[in-house]
């Protein structure tokens, strides 16, 4: 119970500090303790809250991007999601503001369950959402990553298209990996990278760092293509790409084609149970009054 205050007393401190400093800042012009906040994108200071001050002290190999241990595997997992912040410590510091709301969700629930005699509850539900306030950001990333792996398949077509056409045009591979990559999208997104990383590194180098954005390694068709791409820079022009290109192209269209019809045929199937339920619950409707049982 000593403990539950003290928390109380220490949430309700640092609420009236924020209260208070949010009325006194706009009489002041800026708060003294913007000067420590993180930097936004036009360079303007940012007042970080009392309550990320003290997660960043309590628990820096968590928040902390100069602390935290699993660094390399969120750059991993910003790439694949697409860059959904542009640092590291952009994530760390929505992870921040996730976990502060999620727990203070969860402390007003534990609060209201002690209130109605349910206080044996209170620390589970406090500690179910500490767990989901510490996941949402990743379970985030890894949900972006999923999106993005779903469009590259619409998105590869639509450039593998263009890119035949360009190709059969006499136009040369750069030419090609450049108008695919103006055109927007995962894939297309993921030429230009190719192309502006050629300029500046070797063909296995630039290969490599494109292999490291995929939002799905295993993705069978961006690889094979990856694979004829390495061999027509290796080989200085071969012209074997344009037909490599077509024959993939032809292949996602009959996996395209397939998923949709899949998707057709489960919609179908969903409508026909949703009618036999609609046509029971009529029967059932009608005909259980006469038997006595009403609802």
């Amino acid at each position: 119970m000593l403990l539950l205050v003290f928390v109380g007393s220490v949430g309700a401190a640092l609420a009236a500090f924020e209260i208070l400093n949010a009325l006194i800042e706009p009489a002041i012009g800026r708060n003294r303790l913007g000067l420590y906040g993180a930097l936004e994108q036009d360079g303007a200071s940012r007042k970080r809250s009392s309550l990320d001050a003290v997660l960043l002290a309590l628990w820096p190999e968590r928040f902390d991007p100069a602390h935290t241990r699993n660094l390399p595997d969120v750059i991993d997992m910003l790439r694949r999601a697409g860059y959904p912040y542009e640092t590291p410590g952009e994530f760390y510091a929505a992870a921040i503001r996730d976990f502060i709301l999620y727990l203070v969700v969860g402390a007003g629930l534990a609060a209201a369950m002690l209130i109605i005699g349910l206080g044996f509850a209170g620390p589970i539900v406090a500690a179910i959402f500490i767990f989901l306030g510490l996941r949402h950001p990743y379970a985030r990333l890894k949900t972006l990553a999923r999106i993005r792996a779903e469009g590259m398949v619409s998105n590869m077509l639509i450039g593998l298209t263009v890119m035949e056409t360009l190709i059969a045009s006499s136009l040369s591979v750069d030419e090609a990996l450049r108008a695919v990559g103006s055109l927007g999208g995962p894939f297309c997104n993921l030429m230009a990278l190719l192309l502006a990383q050629k300029n500046i590194k070797s063909s296995e180098e630039a290969i490599a760092v494109v292999e490291q954005h995929l939002p799905d390694p295993q993705n069978t068709e961006v690889q094979l293509f990856l694979r004829d791409i390495r061999a027509e820079f290796s080989q200085q022009g071969s012209g074997q790409l344009g037909e490599s290109v077509r024959a993939l192209r032809q292949s996602l269209h009959r996996s395209v084609v397939e998923a949709t019809e899949m998707r057709a045929a489960l919609v179908r199937q969903r409508a026909g149970l949703f009618g036999v339920l609609a046509v029971l619950g009529l029967v059932l409707t009608i005909v259980l009054p006469y038997l006595g049982i009403a609802f």
